[in-house]
């Protein structure tokens, strides 16, 4: 219950609205799949989490040849954003895809309980979580056998449903994992914060557009300007 209410007290805390349409599909984190549009920093962390699988995976204690590697979470359709319009089995009126990455997560680190889901703000995304069956988290020990405790410490901190209780960038850093190659005193941080000035900028339609003719008008300028050089070089060269 403690977890519970430190994850309705941080969503309070998250005040922007992004869109759910990003990440390439196998790294997609569960809370972009469920199109919330309050996120931040652990959707990378959830995508560093299946990288590192895959390369745990590329130990020869996990795959004998390369024919044997393959990635984490290899879902071949993303229920709403892109869904598998060939799926018939309903359940509870959602479409139900084996392939679905959905489906693909929760085979690995299982179906969330209700905590789990306490960072869901939409009604329908829940009653969509609830229409799976109950599913244990696998062993990452017995898919990654090659790996040591430590290594399959910090993939299952990566790889939490909830974007809560997942490991910060911080902490994981500060995992005994990276102890035997980590360098604290190499490290420097820096002293001012990057801005990017388009994100204060509200993006329209009319501007979006605008933005992508000028970014279109720079570059036939720039390869305009390209050919008109190698014009003048080629001239000079033959006379």
């Amino acid at each position: 219950m403690q977890q519970l209410k430190q994850t309705k007290e941080m969503r309070k805390n998250m005040k922007r609205q992004l869109t759910g349409h990003v990440v390439t599909r196998w790294y997609r984190a569960p809370e972009l799949i469920l199109l919330e549009k309050d996120y931040g920093t652990a959707i990378d962390m959830w995508s560093v989490g299946c990288i590192f699988a895959e390369l745990l995976g590329m130990m020869k204690q996990s795959a004998p040849t390369y024919l044997d590697r393959k990635p984490l979470f290899p879902g071949k359709s993303c229920f709403p954003l892109s869904p598998d319009r060939h799926a018939r089995i309903q359940a509870n009126g959602f479409p139900v895809a084996k392939d679905d990455q959905l489906a693909v997560i929760f085979e690995v680190i299982g179906t969330p309980n209700d905590d789990d889901m306490a960072y869901v703000t939409d009604a329908k995304a829940i009653g969509y979580l609830k229409s799976f069956q109950n599913i244990d988290r696998l062993d990452m020990g017995q898919k990654y056998p090659g790996a040591n405790a430590e290594a399959l410490d910090l993939l299952n901190r990566m790889l939490q449903f909830n974007p809560y209780f997942r490991v910060s960038v911080d902490e994981a850093l500060e995992h005994p994992f990276f102890n035997r190659v980590r360098k604290p005193h190499k490290e420097r941080l820096s002293d001012t914060q990057i801005t990017l000035d388009f994100e204060s900028e509200p993006l329209d339609r009319d501007r979006l557009r605008q933005l992508f003719v000028d970014i279109i008008l720079d570059f036939e300028q720039e390869k305009l300007a390209k050919a008109s050089t190698a014009g003048s070089a080629s001239a000079q060269g033959s006379q």
